[in-house]
């Protein structure tokens, strides 16, 4: 299995950095990192993850296989992770979802794109057919980073999310086919 290369040591910028394999180990570094993030990282994510019982739901859904998700460390602090999403008793058992985000400090130096290369792995193990990712219009880093890995917009949502503030926002659905696809 994929989980057993893990944890792995890597650098980004020439310093040093771990991927883990996030479990409820993590539960209290996860709030910890959620506290420091900015509102705008806070408003596209899946849960709530400022709340403790956000992240025990995540943790779950973990446990019952439905979720894997990648810790990335650094400092003994947990500066990112991502998690890709899948659900194999529906109609769209084929596809997962894919969700990274790493904390504005340590941006632009590839560790998205690492987690979801990493997360790509995983996809194919369980034999996906298509993963999909879900971001803000506004996030032209976002895309560009997805985009890069082969990732392609499939559709544009107007005012689809409500952040805190009660301001509406765009959301992109970008996708990447697995058909065939070697990472």
């Amino acid at each position: 299995m994929y989980k057993d290369t893990f944890p792995k040591n890597v650098k980004f910028n020439e310093q040093p950095f771990t991927l883990c394999m996030l479990d409820h180990t993590d539960r209290d570094r996860i709030l910890i990192l959620a506290h420091h993030l900015p509102e705008s990282d806070l408003s596209f994510m899946r849960r709530d993850i400022t709340q403790p019982e956000a992240v025990d739901e995540w943790i779950r859904d973990i446990d019952q296989q439905q979720a894997i998700s990648i810790s990335v460390e650094h400092d003994d602090a947990i500066i990112g992770y991502g998690t890709l999403y899948h659900d194999q008793r529906f109609w769209n058992r084929h596809i997962g979802e894919v969700r990274v985000l790493v904390s504005s400090n340590y941006r632009n130096l590839g560790i998205g794109t690492r987690v979801v290369r990493e997360l790509m792995q995983f996809a194919q193990e369980l034999s996906l057919d298509k993963v999909i990712s879900y971001m803000s219009a506004d996030d032209r880093g976002a895309q560009r980073m997805v985009s890069d890995l082969g990732f392609t917009a499939e559709a544009l949502l107007a005012d689809w999310v409500k952040t805190r503030d009660d301001r509406t926002h765009d959301l992109v659905i970008m996708s990447l086919s697995l058909r065939d696809k070697q990472l």
